[in-house]
Parts: C-alpha cells; sequence; structure tokens
C-alpha cells in the first residue's frame, strides 16, 4: 500500500508518519524531508521558491520514489509529493517575487497527475496546530491559511481518494491505523 500526506506546513504530517512507523506492525518505508534536502541543496522553498527550486523537488520526489520500486514493504508512506510543488506554486502565484510562469505550474499538476496514481490513498492534514517557527517553514499564518486551502481545493477537483486526519498525534495513529486495516497493506 501507498499512502500520501499531504497539507500545509506545519500540520503533522512527518510527526505522524514517524510516529505510525514506530508502532505499525508491519514493514513501513518512507519518503520524507525531501523539502528539507531541497533546502540544503541551497534551493528556497515556500513563499521564495522559483523555478529551480520546483523543478529540483519534483526530481528529488521522484528519485525517492523510484528507490522503493522495486523494495518489499508493506506500506510506503510520503509525507509530501509533486502535489504539493501544485500547490505551493498556484499560492505563489499571487506574489510579486519571484515569477513562476503558468507553463511551469501546469506541468507541476500534469507530473502530479501522472504521480498520483501510483498512490493508494491521499492523507489530508488540516490546520490544527501553531505554526512551528523551525527556521525552515514559512511563519505566516495566512499564507498557511491558502496553502491548505489550495491542496484541499486540488483534492477535490481531481477527485483523488483522500481522507482527513484530525486530532492529536495519538488520534491520528489511530485513525491511520484504522485506515490501513480496512483497505489492507
Amino acid at each position: 500500500m501507498k499512502i500520501a500526506f499531504t497539507g500545509a506546513h506545519s500540520t503533522g504530517k512527518t510527526t505522524l508518519l514517524h510516529e505510525f512507523s514506530r508502532i505499525y506492525d508491519g514493514k513501513v518505508v518512507s519518503i520524507t524531508e525531501v523539502a528539507r534536502t531541497i533546502i540544503s541543496n541551497g534551493y528556497p522553498l515556500g513563499m521564495d521558491a522559483n523555478v529551480d527550486s520546483y523543478i529540483n523537488y519534483v526530481n528529488e520526489q521522484l528519485k525517492s520514489e523510484f528507490l522503493y520500486k522495486n523494495v518489499q514493504y508493506d506500506i510506503l508512506i510520503s509525507d509530501r509529493t509533486i502535489l504539493d510543488t501544485v500547490t505551493y506554486a498556484k499560492v505563489n502565484r499571487r506574489l510579486p517575487r519571484p515569477f513562476i510562469p503558468d507553463s511551469l505550474i501546469e506541468m507541476l499538476e500534469n507530473v502530479w497527475l501522472l504521480e498520483k496514481e501510483n498512490y493508494d490513498l491521499y492523507v489530508y492534514f488540516p490546520i490544527e496546530f501553531g505554526l512551528v517557527n523551525d527556521g525552515v517553514r514559512p511563519e505566516d499564518l495566512e499564507y498557511q491559511k491558502d496553502v491548505d486551502a489550495m491542496a484541499l481545493r486540488l483534492l477535490e477537483q481531481h477527485s483523488v481518494n483522500f481522507v482527513r486526519i484530525t486530532g492529536n498525534v495519538a488520534a491520528r495513529v489511530e485513525q491511520l491505523s484504522k485506515i490501513v486495516k480496512k483497505i489492507g497493506p
């Protein structure tokens, strides 16, 4: 089973991935922290993302997914997908700089539509917690809300099979465990 997490920054995606992986009785592999890899390689993300940022993000995400192509696992969870590049690029379209061409945003969306076929389920994380000031994630609450709304809009617009997970970490682990048990690894 392949599960994709999505939602705005600071919504608990990576936290749930780590906690679920720790308690799940089966082999879980994860694709995580692609965004931090991009940033550590010198490419800005969030409100400062540029064309090179998005291209490198897609490349790293696809490379990470490809690494698990021939690996045996019960569940693969990715805490981000190319949907996130589409979401942030569309939200950033309203910002004065850096300019992201509409043709790139359209291409990102088309790549995501291909990528999403590889996932059995998307898990959407609404905003429930305060922003975390970690020096990496944007701290603008309105920006976070715009990203959240865009992610949900894209899931619905493209009729993506997704569930919404809410509550504290323990509640989310329980919800995800029930979902996995219901649809099976």
